[in-house]
């Protein structure tokens, strides 16, 4: 069997080393970028099973990243992380499809259950 790719995708350089780290204890694969652009071309050339996305980012922000995103794959399960998520921006991206939300503050194992959960429904939907 396949291991499971997942791109984490933020510019707070120790909360990204953290997280794909942890990510990579777990037996996934993981793709780290640091900013939105880098992001959409490893979407491009890249078969993943999720993404993880900061809100908050130089450049480009985790918004309009999603909506390319949406762009180039309608059905890629996207999870947003953020620091200080606002009720608008949380909004916002709901409106593109989003798969959930990952508080920074929250502790990494719960990213099991959100992980296990959003690949269960995603590969249920292209049977």
């Amino acid at each position: 069997m396949a291991k499971t790719t997942i791109m984490v995708v933020d510019d707070e350089v120790d909360f990204n080393y953290m997280m794909s780290y942890w990510l990579k204890a777990k037996g996934y694969n993981v793709i780290s970028k640091s900013n939105g652009v880098d992001a959409l071309e490893v979407i491009k050339k890249n078969n993943l099973d999720m993404v993880f996305l900061d809100i908050a980012m130089p450049l480009m922000d985790g918004v309009e990243v999603l909506k390319q995103i949406r762009k180039l794959d309608k059905d890629l399960p996207v999870i947003m992380i953020t620091a200080y998520g606002t009720q608008d921006r949380m909004n916002m991206c709901q409106k593109f499809g989003i798969s959930g939300f990952f508080a920074k503050e929250d502790n990494f194992d719960s990213l099991l259950e959100i992980i296990d959960t959003v690949l269960k429904l995603h590969k249920g939907m292209k049977k």
